[in-house]
């Protein structure tokens, strides 16, 4: 490609970007402006326009899909093949393999050495728990991992060396173990490329020079989100005294993941470490409509310590953003799915370039319940359909057992989940003697019982498990359906066994699998409350109830797989995922659901300003992937750990400007809308992080709610006197 063809159809910031002089920059580009393009053509003109070698160029991202297309686009422009060949275009952790093969001797790697993936860690820290008689109750194999990979991301070992509680002290011996079973078998886990190589570096003069002369222009992608290892390495690569120059690229306003590491300082960090480092900020948007960009400006300006960007288009204001206000989620769901059927479907408009965006997992249950109701052919991007998780298969299989003791495929999936003393030795034996027999392996097992003709510990976990399931039966003739649900989650281990450990290692994400089982619980209320306005209230038979439970949830995997088959034989389908995973990605039509107080932003964040920062940041990434259309939802009410609340809109909802944005109800389609509510037993009107007012106390916030027998307890954080628990009938709760 030509000199002049380099900056055709560019912008005069563009422009500027590909043609700027070797130096140290540092491009702020926000979302939808352009700036895989601009990287690839900057490093195109310091080829042809500067005479650069290609070999000198180092150009590293975070994920291989990015790498994958870097190299794709830079092969379009750069004809010569041996210039294309000599560029570096891959992972900070390729680039860290690449290197630590050449040099295993100096880096005290066996020749060999091998790199282990996320189960393979499962594997060796399930070996040391077992081996070192730890609690894998209390030490959570994945909170383990997290806690490694947070402790080498950050690379501040003695900081965590150094803390008194028991279960740091612990965690650290586990890390230790950990490092020395890897070093013992020659392997290294993602994060240890990084820094064998950053140490290979450190402790080698000889060879970093190497690859200081080597690598004189490097070419940073997504700089926001790198952690502190990174950054220590790419400050180690660059020498100023031979006019190493350095590029990166991102946007502080699109830093969303703090919780594995990331730490948007670096953006700031950048300026003060290396030489006279430049700004230029790429503003002007290709993908968006004015009033989605004001919005989502107007929103992020809320955020203080970032850098001040304005993202503007020449594209027209476009249609205003709705926000759509649901009485609950049910309601919510289907006005999606009214939506989409009404706007998209009967308009002939292709579904895929719709998304539906959820702050967390679980909110997809009941989406993806009305997609199938009203036949929309729909895709989980990056995640997994609700009836198809693990934990919620587990849960159905025991209701199944208990409905039908001679269900064989609900016996095989939780004879030993969790897990109680039945081998697969033991379970074989059962096999045996049912098939010899031609009688179920819920029979086989009572004939086993009765002869006692298998070991006494294996004997004794087999007459336990039967008993249980026996007890969870009793229960269906009496209670209702979501307690014999929670009931089935608690009694069987199921819940302990997805509980977090005892000691939070870090603020985590939610427990997604804990709320799906909720989720599940709250599915059944719904399905209660359905199945009685059906019956005209009439009293059915609990053991009926249930096999109908199971028989929807059976007919809602049917209806997965037909969607499933739909989707292999046509790619026109609505797109659902939570934000995170949107990063990247652009839509014609994006809604995004949930937007009230505890939900967007999430529980978790409310507490903590820079945690709020981070969750208007991920607003603004899910706002800035529409390009046409953008509709945000929140409800009135909604089911939260088994309890219908009111809820409170999200802030973000509040930051938006009024000229952007039209607000519509459910009252707008249904003026005298009085929905049934589902009653719940113990239905309470609280809720944590509500804002409640005390005659003496005065106003404060509700941190933890206790259920007894005729009330709540409340523990409220108080502005004046600080925490307190309080009974609710002396709080009042209209704040």
């Amino acid at each position: 490609m030509y000199i002049m063809n380099l900056l055709k159809d560019l912008n005069n910031k563009q422009c500027e970007v590909v043609s700027a002089y070797r130096q140290n920059l540092l491009i702020l580009a926000g979302a939808g402006s352009g700036k895989t393009l601009v990287l690839i053509r900057r490093i195109a003109w310091l080829i042809n326009k500067m005479k650069c070698s290609s070999s000198s160029i180092l150009a590293v991202t975070f994920t291989n899909k990015a790498a994958k297309e870097l190299k794709e686009r830079i092969k379009n422009i750069i004809h010569c093949k041996k210039d294309y060949n000599n560029i570096w275009i891959g992972t900070f952790h390729s680039f860290a393999y690449y290197i630590l093969r050449i040099h295993y001797v100096e880096a005290k790697l066996p020749k060999h050495f091998q790199i282990i993936n996320n189960d393979d860690q499962k594997k060796i820290i399930k070996h040391i728990l077992q081996n070192n008689n730890f609690n894998e109750k209390i030490y959570n194999i994945d909170n383990i991992i997290k806690y490694i990979n947070f402790v080498k991301n950050s690379y501040q070992f003695n900081n965590y060396k150094q803390n008194n509680n028991i279960i740091y002290k612990n965690l650290h011996i586990i890390f230790n173990k950990y490092q020395k079973l890897c070093k013992q078998t020659g392997i290294l886990d993602f994060n240890e490329l990084i820094i064998q190589l950053y140490e290979l570096f450190l402790n080698n003069p000889s060879i970093l020079d190497i690859y200081q002369q080597k690598y004189k222009n490097i070419f940073i992608d997504e700089f926001q989100d790198t952690n502190d290892i990174q950054y220590n390495f790419i400050n180690l690569l660059y020498n100023k005294e031979i006019n190493t120059c350095i590029t990166v690229v991102g946007d502080d306003d699109q830093s969303i993941y703090s919780w594995r590491g990331a730490k948007v300082e670096n953006i700031n960090r950048f300026l003060k470490d290396f030489y006279q480092a430049k700004i230029i900020l790429l503003e002007q948007n290709y993908r968006s409509t004015n009033n989605i960009l004001n919005a989502a400006n107007k929103l992020i300006s809320y955020n203080i310590n970032r850098v001040k960007k304005t993202l503007w288009t020449n594209s027209n204001n476009g249609h205003l953003i709705t926000i759509y206000l649901a009485y609950n989620e049910f309601d919510e769901a289907e006005y999606i799915a009214r939506y989409i059927q009404k706007y998209i479907i009967n308009n002939n408009l292709s579904l895929s370039d719709c998304a539906i965006l959820y702050r967390n997992n679980t909110q997809s249950r009941i989406i993806e319940e009305k997609m199938l109701q009203f036949n929309i052919p729909y895709y989980i991007y990056g995640g997994i359909r609700f009836f198809e998780r693990q934990e919620i298969k587990h849960v159905l299989s025991y209701l199944k057992l208990i409905s039908n003791y001679n269900n064989d495929i609900a016996f095989e999936r939780i004879y030993n989940i969790p897990k109680r003393g039945i081998g697969k030795n033991t379970f074989q034996i059962i096999k045996t003697i049912a098939n010899k027999l031609n009688i179920s392996l819920w029979e086989s097992s009572i004939l086993i019982i009765k002869k006692k003709n298998i070991n006494t510990s294996s004997l004794n976990a087999l007459i336990k498990f039967i008993k249980l399931i026996q007890t969870l039966k009793q229960n269906t003739l009496n209670d209702t359906l979501p307690n014999i649900i929670k009931k089935t989650i608690v009694l069987t281990g199921l819940q302990e066994m997805y509980s977090k450990n005892s000691c939070k290692i870090m603020n985590d994400k939610d427990n997604s699998i804990l709320n799906n089982l909720q989720e599940l619980i709250n599915s059944s209320k719904h399905f209660m409350y359905n199945l009685s306005k059906k019956n005209n209230n009439i009293s059915i038979n609990k053991q009926n109830i249930l096999v109908e439970f199971l028989s929807q949830s059976i007919l809602q995997v049917e209806n997965i797989d037909i969607n499933n088959k739909h989707i292999t034989n046509n790619k026109n389908y609505i797109q659902l995922m939570t934000i995170h995973a949107s990063k990247g990605l652009e839509f014609n039509q994006v809604f995004i659901i949930g937007m009230e107080e505890g939900i967007f932003p999430n529980k978790i964040s409310i507490y903590k300003e820079k945690n709020i920062y981070e969750e208007r940041r991920l607003a603004y990434v899910g706002m800035t992937r529409a390009k046409k259309k953008l509709i945000l939802t929140y409800t009135k009410n909604r089911y939260i750990y088994g309890k219908e609340i009111n809820t409170i809109p999200s802030r973000f909802i509040n930051e938006l400007p009024i000229c952007c944005v039209k607000n519509i109800s459910y009252l707008n389609f249904q003026p005298n809308y009085t929905p049934k509510k589902i009653k719940l037993k113990n239905s309470i009107d609280y809720y944590v992080g509500q804002k409640v007012n005390h005659n003496i106390f005065g106003k404060g916030i509700i941190l933890k709610i206790e259920i007894l027998k005729k009330d709540f307890k409340l523990k409220i954080k108080f502005d004046k006197i600080g925490i307190k628990w309080i009974m609710s009938n002396y709080i009042n709760n209209n704040i």
